[in-house]
Order: structure tokens, then C-alpha cells, then sequence
């Protein structure tokens, strides 16, 4: 890991669990018809950009929001998949293999 702190790539993980936690709770809010998800989505986002802004201390902004994005794209496709019913396509699939080679390239710039 070279000289990134894993507390920085924790505080990633942290980040990209509140931002899928937030979708999913968008989902379930029904268009933010049900209030209190509506509150909740908004907390967990902002918890979400609070652990990257603590992230961005120790690691570049690049690969810190490359790997925030990439995990979210992939834990919310499955969850989607696994808990919505949503179509998991051939051509998603292909995204998924694509955004985790980006992040195995992030990890090897790190």
C-alpha cells in the first residue's frame, strides 16, 4: 500500500457504505414521499462526504473518489439485483468487470 495510511482507505469504505446505504434508502423513500428515509438519505450523505473529506487528508482526491464511486456502482448494482429485482444485463455486467479493473489500476497508482 505504499505510504497511504489504511485508515485513509477505511475512511473510503466508510464513505461508499453511507453513499449505497443512501440509494438504497432513496429507493425505499419512495420519491421522498416517506419523510423520515427522506432525513435519513440526507444524514448518511453527509456522513458519507464527511468520511471522504477525512479520507483526502491522507490520499490523492483522485483515487480516493475513483474508488467511492467504484464501490458504490458495484455494491448498489448488486444490492439492486439482490433485494429490487432490477435486471443485472450482460452489458452491466461488463460495466461491473470494467469499474473494478479501474479500481485494481487506482489501487496499483496508490
Amino acid at each position: 500500500m505504499n505510504n497511504v495510511p489504511v485508515i485513509a482507505l477505511m475512511l473510503v469504505v466508510a464513505a461508499s457504505a453511507c453513499d449505497v446505504l443512501g440509494n438504497v434508502m432513496t429507493k425505499l423513500s419512495d420519491g421522498f414521499r416517506h419523510k423520515l428515509l427522506a432525513v435519513a438519505v440526507m444524514v448518511v450523505q453527509i456522513a458519507a462526504f464527511g468520511f471522504l473529506a477525512l479520507a483526502i487528508r491522507h490520499i490523492d482526491l483522485s483515487v480516493a473518489y475513483a474508488v467511492w464511486g467504484g464501490l458504490g456502482i458495484i455494491a448498489t448494482a448488486i444490492i439492486g439485483r439482490l433485494f429490487f429485482n432490477e435486471t443485472l444485463h450482460p452489458v452491466k455486467v461488463l460495466g461491473i468487470a470494467f469499474t473494478l479493473g479501474g479500481l485494481v489500476a487506482m489501487k496499483l497508482a496508490i
